[in-house]
């Protein structure tokens, strides 16, 4: 068969299970089979493939028909210019969340001083590991309940060589770390509220680890439980960086003032929600 038509056969069960531009994402799937860069303008569909990624292809045709996410099926997500290692133990990096990267960077007027970073439930690990590439000095632990999600962090630390600057550590938030020793804390957690789960596209919710979305009854109990082990680790002159829903920016800076925390800055993402809050120990 020709590159031709098995494009042709993805396309048409994509569509017939409505996923959203089913032209692309065949194409995407048939040349992460092939190992051909899908921004690569040229691609000679009337080379032939052989049976065994003929076999490859529809099988990950078949899955995404299915709904299960692109990134899952290829174990990669591109994140903040580096692509990383990803499965269905860890949610699928978003945009949102570069948005986090990108600000405490911009905070860092000294990149090439040693500062010690602390990414509490880091998940897949690419908030830590994409500070590291740009602090060339500085050292970083990132914290998870999940054994199988610290799995997938230590893949991307290795497969960056960030080994000799980074630790994982397997607790529940930043319980057991030294205190007063961390300059930066960021953090993503669980911030959907558990009645909001069943409004999830089903490719999140159907896919993606509940564990890592479920923010108790009003979204924000993860928030709360992780504020008092993280305020005996900050520094005196530390910044706390967090991401939250789309709806909880003020609730969650009245709850950090009650932390001994106070906010600095709420910033908004690209869609205007109020989405990253900044606030220092006091």
């Amino acid at each position: 068969m020709k590159i031709s038509g098995i494009l042709k056969v993805g396309r048409e069960l994509l569509s017939k299970a409505e996923i959203y531009n089913p032209q692309r994402e065949a194409k995407l799937i048939v040349c992460s089979v092939l190992n051909i860069n899908i921004e690569n303008t040229f691609l000679d569909t009337d080379n032939e493939i052989t049976k065994l990624q003929i076999e490859n292809i529809l099988s990950l045709f078949y899955r995404r028909s299915k709904g299960e996410p692109f990134s899952y099926l290829t174990e990669s997500a591109l994140f903040f210019g580096f692509t990383f290692y990803i499965n269905n133990r860890v949610l699928i990096p978003r945009p949102e969340t570069e948005e986090l990267v990108e600000i405490v960077l911009n905070k860092i007027k000294h990149k090439n001083k040693k500062y010690n970073l602390l990414d509490i439930a880091t998940g897949s690990g690419v908030i830590l590991a994409s500070l590291l590439m740009h602090l060339p000095k500085s050292f970083g632990i990132g914290t998870d309940i999940s054994l199988n999600a610290l799995k997938v962090s230590k893949i991307n630390i290795d497969n960056l060589k960030l080994n000799n600057r980074a630790e994982l550590v397997n607790t529940n938030w930043s319980e057991g770390l030294k205190d007063n020793n961390f300059d930066i804390i960021l953090c993503n957690p669980p911030y959907i509220a558990n009645k909001h789960i069943k409004n999830l596209h089903n490719e999140v919710k159907n896919y993606e680890p509940l564990i890592a979305l479920k923010g108790g009854a009003s979204g924000l109990e993860s928030f709360i439980s992780l504020l008092p082990s993280a305020r005996n680790v900050i520094k005196n002159n530390g910044l706390i960086i967090f991401e939250v829903g789309f709806d909880q920016a003020q609730m969650a800076k009245i709850i950090l003032e009650k932390s001994e925390f106070i906010v600095t800055e709420i910033i908004k993402d690209l869609a205007g929600i109020e989405r990253i809050i900044i606030a220092k120990p006091i």
